[in-house]
């Protein structure tokens, strides 16, 4: 009997001291404040009239491409200036872009189950858009997936697994928008291109992400928007789950689990993202 009350107070402490941690995580996360589109834009037209540029997010005087007569870049200049853009960007930052899930009326048959893709590039559309943070009205974002999938099977011949170069073929020619795959991309570059005002892309393996929001193991092959970022956390619009909006990763897990499609190998596929610009 003793050893069972032993037992059973281990387990109350560990379950109290995981919800704490979960807890002050979200709250963490929480107070990391949305900039939405808008607000990006004004800061960018600040610095132009000012003489100065946004360039991947960080400040730059307007005439510094003056001082380079040479395109020789020495190891140790080229560590510099990375060193510089590290301090330069913000120590955290979250773009306020609005979600919504791969099934917004919670239904996940066909197409909706495979449309994480399409649900991802949606929401950065609707970010440079202007439209709020928040929930996409679920009937609207239905409509506006529905209406990408048959743009693929127009355009692609089909809209399942959609590699990196795919997904970005159909953002450029059905959004409008520029989208241009990046290899090998770290973390820095990330939070700078966040920090200047622009949505991530990912594609991964699903099941690597550890998300106790999917059903099962997961989904093989996964795209979701990087919005934010901390020291330690991406920040992220998740459509794989309804729970996704604002949904937080390591940073780490993130970074590992990136994979192109790799004929449905994405936990070996390429580590590849998609930069998008307006």
């Amino acid at each position: 009997m003793f050893k069972l009350i032993v037992k059973l107070a281990l387990i109350a402490l560990v379950g109290y001291g995981a919800y704490f941690y979960f807890i002050d995580y979200n709250e963490t996360v929480a107070d990391v404040p949305e900039v939405s589109y808008e607000d990006v834009n004004q800061v960018a037209e600040g610095l132009a009239e000012s003489g100065e540029v946004m360039s991947g997010g960080v400040v730059v005087n307007g005439d510094a491409d003056e001082t380079s007569e040479t395109s020789e870049v020495s190891e140790t200049d080229e560590t510099d200036e990375t060193s510089e853009t590290n301090e330069t960007i913000p120590a955290e930052f979250n773009l306020g872009v609005p979600f919504t899930s791969q099934a917004p009326s919670s239904n996940w048959d066909l197409p909706y189950q495979e449309a994480c893709e399409e649900a991802s590039a949606y929401m950065v559309s609707e970010y440079y858009k202007g439209t709020v943070a928040g929930q996409i009205d679920p009937i609207v974002a239905e409509t506006a997936i529905l209406e990408v999938v048959a743009f693929e099977e127009d355009f692609l011949g089909f809209y399942l697994d959609t590699t990196v170069a795919e997904t970005v073929s159909f953002i450029d020619m059905f959004y409008g928008l520029s989208a241009r795959a990046v290899e090998n991309p770290t973390v820095d570059d990330i939070k700078t291109e966040i920090a200047a005002g622009r949505p991530v892309i990912v594609p991964a393996a699903g099941r690597e992400l550890g998300n106790p929001n999917f059903t099962g193991a997961g989904p093989l092959y996964h795209m979701l928007v990087i919005k934010g970022y901390t020291e330690d956390f991406f920040i992220t619009n998740d459509p794989g789950t309804r729970n996704g909006e604002s949904y937080v990763y390591d940073i780490d897990v993130i970074m590992e689990a990136m994979g192109d499609w790799n004929n449905g190998d994405p936990a070996n596929g390429a580590k590849r993202v998609i930069f998008i610009s307006p």
